[in-house]
């Protein structure tokens, strides 16, 4: 009789099986255990009534490597973006969540006066949460998903946050819009009006930071990736996460991906 995997075929399925379990270790490793992951309210009067989530560094007598700005997608800073920020501080990185729906519903309907709205508005909530996470001196990188990544994209080019290094783009698009439609409820691409391509948005990011666009291999918004790589060149890269899609809601696949990219963004 033939032993278990002594074919090519069962080799190849056994390397695989080794790998998968490999990440999901790492994963694990990524994760602090035991307490479910809740944010801290914060000491600025200023952000309390705000839809914010805090998550410090691990080490809290050692600065952050980074704060990262974290924009939800089209259903808020959900449980999975939660778990994900939660894990981040494990590597010491000091994470803000923002559901921004009700900052984009209250924006007015004309896009520039739009714009103009958003980047004031957005703009004092970032300095101050990094103030709160005490993150002033360290590295700012504008992340989200989704919705949350094409308006993370948006924000570097146009708001120009000080201190951001890099952009963390998970699931975008080709194009987005500082607005939560029926559309992206749908998972369709909206091209209505005061829309706007995400290709020219990456060119406008200035040459110095990094954008790095986070893809579940079976993501159907993938096509747009060849457009946005171009259009940051060098600057850009595309870290796959097997096994996912568009949603990301198994998180644990995600976190290797997204401490590789990270660490990308903050290498000089």
């Amino acid at each position: 009789m033939r032993a278990p995997f002594h074919d090519g075929k069962g080799t190849r399925w056994s390397l695989l099986a080794t790998a998968l379990v490999a990440t999901v270790l790492i994963a694990f490793g990524s994760f602090k255990r035991g307490a479910p992951p809740t944010s801290r309210p914060p000491l600025d009067p200023a952000l309390r009534d705000l839809p914010l989530y805090f998550y410090p560094a691990g080490d809290s007598t050692r600065a952050p490597r980074a704060v990262v700005f974290f924009f939800g997608n089209d259903v808020g800073f959900w449980r999975p973006q939660q778990r994900l920020a939660w894990g981040l501080t494990n590597n010491q990185f000091a994470v803000v969540g923002f559901d921004l729906r009700a900052l984009l519903n209250s924006l007015p309907a004309d896009s520039a006066a739009a714009h103009t709205r958003f980047v004031t508005a957005i703009l004092p909530i970032i300095a101050r949460s990094r103030r709160e996470l005490h993150g002033d001196s360290v590295p700012l990188i504008i992340a989200g998903h989704s919705v949350g990544a094409e308006i993370a994209l948006w924000t570097a080019a146009y708001a120009r946050p000080p201190g951001v290094v890099g952009v963390l783009a998970m699931s975008p698009g080709s194009r987005g819009h500082l607005r939560i439609s029926m559309a992206d409820l749908a998972m369709i691409e909206d091209n209505g009006p005061g829309s706007f391509a995400l290709s020219k948005v990456v060119a406008k990011i200035a040459t110095q930071e990094r954008v790095a666009i986070i893809r579940g291999a079976n993501d159907r918004f993938a096509t747009a990736d060849s457009g946005l790589l171009s259009a940051g060149g060098r600057h850009t890269r595309r870290f796959t996460v097997p096994l996912a899609g568009h949603s990301f809601k198994r998180i644990l696949f995600v976190i290797p991906s997204v401490r590789q990219a990270l660490n990308w963004m903050l290498e000089r």
